[in-house]
């Protein structure tokens, strides 16, 4: 009963998240329904960039979820921040070839494209997009199950595969759950959501970039065709291994800092 308990306020984050979404969609439903012809990218741009809003503000304002002071400070010394946030970019990018070999259909392409190709897409995807899913996943989901006394990792791939599920895009659910995982692992250790935010609008800005440099040709862009299915595989192995051992190295310094150590006699 206790664990089941454990899970309320998490599933009313995720109720919440879903709710806001649907009502948000509700013009966009009508729109299409007067007018097939419509643009449906610009209308989806609109409701992500409304719903992400909404469900920011009303999750930050619900005191249960104390996600108030979540963005004042990144919850470590910088020396251990810059070392963690080396290891999410460098996680991200072993695992965005990773996705590339599993050869997904991707159903939101065409829809992406279009999204990345005006201004509220634009703020959508690459920045309160971002904002709003570490405040629903981070910290509306994994932080009560934290606070409840579950298990660190349980509640971070609960966490994780949540966020996964939710794109809802077989090519983006194994990705998504994957990050979904470092992302868990820091703010479990620094309690903050800055790190992972700000790598999280990195890596939806940079293919909303990606997307207006290339057009189309950014969807045919992959590590293996630029760089040979050989070096894509070696950087794909040299970049887990250097992201773990980011990580380690970030722990470390956490272990140092818990112990009072000075951490300019380490570098």
């Amino acid at each position: 009963m206790k664990y089941v308990r454990a899970f309320i306020w998490p599933f009313i984050a995720f109720l919440l998240y879903l709710v806001i979404q649907v009502i948000a969609s509700l013009p966009m439903g009508v729109a299409i329904g007067l007018n097939p012809n419509t643009d449906q990218s610009l209308w989806m741009s609109i409701t992500l960039l409304v719903s992400s809003i909404i469900t920011a503000i009303v999750l930050l304002v619900i005191p249960h979820y104390d996600l108030r002071h979540s963005f004042k400070s990144v919850g470590c010394k910088y020396e251990v921040a810059v070392v963690g946030f080396i290891a999410l970019l460098v996680g991200l990018f072993s695992f965005d070839i990773l996705s590339e070999r599993l050869n997904l259909e991707n159903l939101m392409e065409e829809l992406f494209m279009g999204m990345s190709k005006n201004v509220f897409g634009m703020l959508a995807i690459g920045l309160f997009g971002p904002i709003c899913e570490e405040i629903v996943f981070r910290g509306g989901i994994m932080r009560p199950l934290l606070k409840k006394g579950l298990n660190p990792w349980i509640a971070i791939f609960v966490s994780s595969i949540i966020f996964g599920l939710a794109h809802g895009n077989p090519a983006q659910i194994p990705f998504a759950a994957l990050v979904g995982v470092i992302f868990g692992v820091v703010y479990y250790r620094t309690g903050s959501l800055v790190l992972t935010t700000l790598c999280h609008i990195l890596n939806n800005s940079f293919s909303v970039l990606l997307m207006n440099i290339y057009g189309d040709k950014a969807n045919d862009m992959t590590f293996d065709s630029m760089l040979g299915h050989n070096m894509a595989t070696i950087l794909m192995v040299a970049c887990t291994h250097g992201g773990m051992y980011c990580d380690l190295c970030g722990f470390a310094l956490l272990v140092l800092e818990e112990n009072g150590a000075n951490f300019c006699g380490y570098f």
